[in-house]
């Protein structure tokens, strides 16, 4: 039972730090300073999230989670509901 109350801990953790983490990102690569909400975001519905800028976003991702993408991932990914998902694989 403890272990189980250990992982859900980490777990709520991870998924507190990732928004934090995916919102610096965002606003990183992006250039924007208002965005609270991100799981409606989408490549398109920022001025700079078009296919370069999802690749380099992709590329920032892989920096700050510290993993690696593979080529699947990066034709997949174009939005953060996509991009959540496939962190989960990680």
């Amino acid at each position: 039972m403890k272990s189980i109350t250990l992982i859900i801990i980490k777990l709520l953790r991870f998924m507190k730090i990732d928004n934090l983490k995916l919102i610096e990102v965002i606003q990183k690569i992006f250039k924007t300073k208002k965005i609270k909400k991100i799981d409606h975001l989408k490549l398109g519905s920022l001025k700079r999230w078009d296919s370069l800028g999802n690749f380099n976003f992709l590329l920032e991702i892989e920096k700050e989670f510290n993993i690696k993408l593979s080529n699947e991932d990066f034709t997949n990914i174009n939005s953060i509901k996509e991009l959540k998902k496939t962190l989960k694989k990680y």
